[in-house]
């Protein structure tokens, strides 16, 4: 199509009543619909597609989504099978896997128990210092507020470590159905009835 509209051949499309209309170029308001384009002998040469109405646009994109997700779920189908003999082998990779993430737990759970101990620690020498009269030594009430920093973080670890362990766990209660149901043998389809 030239700049002015114009092509080089024979244009056809459809009118606003489905009737076909042909030139050497398209009105403007055709400009959007389906249209072909013909040599001098009649042969299509080039072929236009219509411009897509927002809701053929989001079934398109909706379409290539699910297109998409279903080429990775037989990507991953493949790999999985590749990977793991058997459920055995699944079930192996999820104990180690949880066990690391259990003593990753312990070790944070250990962190907010010492860190509220430390806390306290402080907390009542603060209070020790006030209940005498004392100014309260700005060190200690440095460390006091360092420590309680640090034990927010601690505590977000720790629930951040239990969010993981759950997710991870039903992860691999998901894949262990999948495993099992790519792996299951085929039931034979009844045989069909004989006609009497």
């Amino acid at each position: 199509i030239e700049a002015d509209g114009s092509v080089k051949g024979i244009v056809c499309w459809t009118d606003d009543h489905g009737a076909r209309a042909c030139g050497d170029h398209v009105p403007p308001q055709f400009a959007k619909k389906q249209r072909e384009v013909y040599d001098a002998r009649g042969v299509v040469i080039q072929t236009y597609s219509a411009e897509l109405t927002p809701e053929q646009r989001a079934e398109s994109d909706r379409k290539a989504q699910a297109d998409q997700a279903a080429a990775q779920q037989q990507q991953n189908d493949a790999f999985m099978l590749q990977t793991y003999r058997n459920v055995g082998d699944l079930e192996a990779v999820r104990d180690t896997r949880l066990q690391a993430l259990d003593t990753h737990i312990s070790l944070a759970e250990k962190a907010v128990q010492d860190g509220d101990a430390a806390i306290k620690d402080l907390q009542d020498r603060v209070d020790t210092d006030r209940l005498a009269g004392r100014e309260t030594n700005p060190d200690l009430q440095a460390q006091l507020q360092s420590f309680e920093n640090s034990q927010s973080q601690n505590i977000r670890a720790l629930s951040e470590a239990r969010q993981e362990r759950e997710l991870t766990a039903a992860q691999f209660d998901r894949d262990i159905r999948h495993y099992r149901a790519l792996t299951a043998p085929a039931v034979p389809s009844p045989p069909a009835a004989k006609p009497q």
